[in-house]
């Protein structure tokens, strides 16, 4: 069965198309051009490459956030528009689980931190791809204590956040350690895989349930409350 992952959550982001566990092909960009201009080329292509039709893939898994409210509305639009005319499953994962699975064989603690601007980020902590916390959104601060809490182990920290706020990460935690810039942002065959794996564990989704993980207020809501 052909598997076709989405990211959009942030601004890397792109597609990758598995057989079953292995990797077809893979588009990764991080560029400032928005999703909306880069997805369906980037599908188009790496259908192409693999010449494979659409109504050849058998499932859709899609990141369903947290991370820019605009890349997620067109990633899960996109897949559920796939979804709804193909009748295929989707998957929905959240961008900290699939990071979490993404690096599941670090023998520590992974924490995977989306900056969310203001010395602030959407976090969770994973061990073995399996999570540790809840997901939130805090500051930087209160990430770094939760980790000072715990045992002594390293803590394997990745995602935007982690390459944004390293420093100050590296001054507050002596465990911490991280992968290169390049390895540390979010691949679309991780997003892939583990809808596979929710697939086979029968956790599907439709074109209708699938919904968007903000984890906080827009804007424009945010602004709405101020008024009220």
């Amino acid at each position: 069965m052909y598997i076709l992952g989405i990211d959009t959550s942030t601004m890397t982001g792109g597609a990758a198309l598995l057989k079953g566990e292995e990797l077809v092909g893979e588009s990764i960009l991080n560029i400032r051009t928005t999703h909306s201009e880069r997805l369906i080329p980037a599908l188009d292509e790496l259908l192409g490459h693999a010449r494979i039709k659409l109504e050849e893939v058998g499932l859709i898994s899609v990141v369903t956030g947290p991370g820019s409210f605009t890349g997620l509305r067109i990633g899960l639009a996109t897949a559920k528009g796939f979804g709804y005319a193909l009748g295929l499953p989707l998957v929905g994962v959240t961008t900290l689980e699939a990071f979490g699975w993404q690096f599941k064989v670090f023998p520590g603690v992974v924490v995977a931190l989306i900056d969310a601007r203001r010395r602030s980020a959407f976090w969770q902590a994973f061990q073995a791809g399996e999570g540790l916390t809840e997901p939130g959104h805090g500051t930087l601060a209160e990430v770094l204590e939760w980790c000072a809490a715990q045992p002594s182990a390293p803590f394997l920290f990745v995602g935007d956040g982690a390459v944004n706020y390293r420093q100050e990460i590296e001054a507050a935690l002596e465990a911490a350690v991280f992968a290169p810039p390049a390895l540390s942002l979010l691949r679309p065959s991780a997003v892939a895989h583990l809808g596979l794996v929710r697939y086979q564990a029968g956790r599907i989704s439709d074109a209708f349930a699938l919904n968007p993980t903000y984890m906080r207020l827009t804007e424009a809501e945010r602004k709405w409350q101020e008024k009220a």
